[in-house]
Formats: C-alpha cells, sequence, structure tokens
C-alpha cells in the first residue's frame, strides 16, 4: 500500500521504525564493518536516520506551510576492483519521508547508483548510470499545496587516450532524462557529446581545445534544441594549492521553431580547488549555461557562481559551508530570477563507520513574477553509517 494511503495505525508503525532505525545507528559502533565478497570486493550496509524543519514546504510566496519531515534510508553498496586498474561500485537505497503533518505526502523514493572506471595511465574510461526519484519543491518545480513527483535516469561513458607524451584525445556520450509524474509539467530529455583535445605544457597541467553537441528533447509546452559549445581550458594543477578545470568559449543554441531560432554567448564551466591548508578546503566556480524551465518548457540562460569550504576541526569533527547566486533569464517568457541559496554544517564523527550531522540551510528566489519569489529555511539532523 502507498504510504499517502496508510492508516493512522500503520503511519504510527512508520514513526516506530523510524525511531527503531535512528537507534539502530546510535548502537551501530558495535558492528563489524564489510562483507567481504571478493579478494577485491566489499558489500556494505549502509543507513541514514534523519528529521528536518522545513518553514516552506512548499516554496510558497504566501501563506507558507511549515513541517517536520522524517527520512529513514536503508541501502546497500558494493564496491569491487579495490587493487586493480578497474574500479567500481554499485548503490541502491530506499528513501522512506514521512511528514509530521502532511500526511498525504508521505512517499518511498528509489536511489541507485553505478560507477565503474579504468586507468592505466595511457588510457582511461568512466561509464556511469544512474536512477533516482524526487518529490521534493525546488526553483523550478513548486506548486501550491502539492509536491511533483519525477524520475532522473542518467547514464554516461567517457574515455582519453594518450596520443603522444603530452597530448590526448578525449570523447564521450551523456544522457539524461527527467520524467515529471504530473500533468503540467514539461519534460526533458538531452543527449550531449562532447571532445577534447589535451596538450600537457606542465606535469599536472593541460591546455585544452573542445567542442560539445547537446540536442534536447522537450515534452509539451517545451520547443526542442541544438546546443554547440566551442571551448578552451584548462585542468590540473594550477599552483600547489590550486587544482581544478576551466572551460570558457562561444555557446549558441538553435530551437527547431519559435521567434528566437538562435541565440548564442559566452559559455562557461569552472571548479576550483584550494588548498588553504592541510585541514581547509575552499571550493568555487562559475558558469553561464543554457537550460530549461519544468513548468511549461520555457528556456532560460542561467550565470551561476558558488564556494564553499570544508575544514577538520578536529579527528572527529568537521564543518561545511557552501553559498551560491545565480541569474535565470528567460528566453522566451519575461521572467527573470536571482537564486541565493546558502549552506553550513557540522559533523561528529563517532567512528569510522558511524557519523552524526546538523545543518541550516537557506534559499531564496527574488523574481519579477511575484508569485514565484519564495523564502525557505531548513534545519536537518541526521546519523550515517556503512558497514
Amino acid at each position: 500500500m502507498p504510504p499517502e494511503k496508510l492508516p493512522a495505525a500503520c503511519k504510527r508503525r512508520h514513526y516506530l521504525a523510524f525511531l527503531i532505525g535512528a537507534s539502530a545507528l546510535i548502537d551501530a559502533p558495535q558492528i563489524q564493518a564489510a562483507v567481504a565478497a571478493g579478494p577485491d570486493s566489499e558489500l556494505f550496509i549502509t543507513g541514514v536516520a534523519s528529521a528536518q524543519a522545513n518553514d516552506n514546504v512548499f516554496l510558497s510566496h504566501t501563506n507558507a506551510k511549515s513541517d517536520s519531515v522524517f527520512d529513514l534510508v536503508p541501502g546497500l553498496e558494493f564496491d569491487y576492483g579495490n587493487n586493480s586498474l578497474t574500479k567500481g561500485l554499485f548503490s541502491i537505497n530506499e528513501d522512506f519521508q514521512i511528514y509530521g503533518s502532511e500526511s498525504g505526502l508521505d512517499t518511498g523514493l528509489t536511489h541507485a547508483a553505478f560507477t565503474s572506471d579504468y586507468d592505466n595511465d595511457k588510457s582511461k574510461l568512466k561509464f556511469a548510470a544512474s536512477f533516482n526519484q524526487a518529490d521534493q519543491a525546488t526553483r523550478d518545480v513548486h506548486l501550491v499545496g502539492a509536491l511533483v513527483k519525477r524520475d532522473l535516469y542518467h547514464a554516461e561513458g567517457l574515455g582519453e587516450v594518450g596520443v603522444t607524451q603530452k597530448t590526448s584525445l578525449g570523447a564521450g556520450v551523456i544522457f539524461d532524462d527527467t520524467q515529471y509524474k504530473r500533468a503540467g509539467y514539461t519534460n526533458w530529455q538531452w543527449v550531449k557529446v562532447p571532445l577534447k583535445y589535451y596538450y600537457g605544457v606542465e606535469p599536472k597541467l593541460d591546455l585544452s581545445a573542445g567542442f560539445s553537441y547537446q540536442n534536447n528533447q522537450l515534452g509539451t509546452g517545451g520547443i526542442n534544441s541544438d546546443e554547440y559549445f566551442y571551448n578552451i581550458g584548462a585542468r590540473g594543477e594550477f599552483t600547489p594549492k590550486l587544482t581544478g578545470g576551466v572551460n570558457v568559449g562561444y555557446e549558441q543554441i538553435q530551437f527547431v521553431s519559435g521567434k528566437n531560432k538562435s541565440r548564442g554567448g559566452l559559455g562557461i564551466d569552472s571548479n576550483f580547488t584550494y588548498a588553504f591548508s592541510p585541514k581547509t578546503d575552499f571550493t568555487f566556480g562559475v558558469n553561464n549555461d543554457f537550460g530549461y524551465s519544468a513548468a511549461g518548457g520555457s528556456s532560460y540562460r542561467i550565470f551561476g557562481i558558488n564556494g564553499g569550504f570544508t575544514t577538520l576541526i578536529s579527528e572527529q569533527w568537521k564543518a561545511n559551508g557552501q553559498v551560491g547566486y545565480s541569474r535565470y533569464n528567460y528566453i522566451t517568457t519575461i521572467q527573470k530570477d536571482d537564486f541565493y541559496n546558502g549552506l553550513l554544517g557540522l559533523t561528529y564523527i563517532l567512528t569510522t563507520h558511524v557519523s552524526f550531522t546538523g545543518s541550516y540551510a537557506y534559499t531564496e528566489d527574488n523574481s519579477n513574477l511575484t508569485a514565484n519569489s519564495f523564502k525557505n529555511n531548513v534545519f536537518t539532523l541526521s546519523a550515517a553509517l556503512r558497514f
């Protein structure tokens, strides 16, 4: 029986299951870790129990609805190839979400992921696939009094082969598909083919020239398009403390129909990590790209900047934080949004298998379409295990 159909007695059993699961995480330090499934593989049992206070569950502009959300997430993780050229993992979990007062929102969400990497110094191959279900409101997916469930599929195959001692070629295929389970939202499926040429200017630093093609297929309300990104960039170790990658170039989108058949401009994709000290890292990045709205399929231009940090306070305590700003300029409508987000978290590492985290997240959207604007504060306490 789906969670939203459960009677009150079963609902109480859901809360009891959450409490039992949380108690199990606290007692977990006594449990031995991992099951050896072979000479280079291990099977782990994973779990997360969390309690969340959310002051705007539906991300409404007015009459915000607050609620408590409890998650119990049991799962499995299989790692293989730990001491070989080919490494990978498969993980799967089920997120049982229970709302304190809005019981009609109770649900179960499946998450599964597979990755496999091969690296012999001259050739690198990466395969990844994932399936995720989501049922939370976002900047682009929010509805008064209801949540919008969707299925997210992703798969990619990427490769790189050395041509000479200093040069290499990279290529791949990336597939992504978002399917909404409620009428009025636009499905978005895209396929991207990236091509790269790398030239090593330092032992740990490469310059690059690249091209990528992306085909976008939209559901009801959207206009299909093709994207082209001509770019140059760099990756690797820029200084002993600064690592990362950047691609800058000209990005063009061509629509199959409509008044705005072609748009182009500066394209940016970057991410950097600065090792401030042996215990503290800072991250930052800038991007400028195209995207599509879930509500109606309108295309937009998005510029974003983000930063964050992680620091190891002691062997058992670590902290993290991040801030971000994104500007959405819609191409086929008059909408313009300024989106802000921030997070602070503190984690206590009880053992190598068990940890506890407290976090606070803030999001705000300022839109020229007033009804789309919102503010949201979320406090979360969670316990996680992997053994």
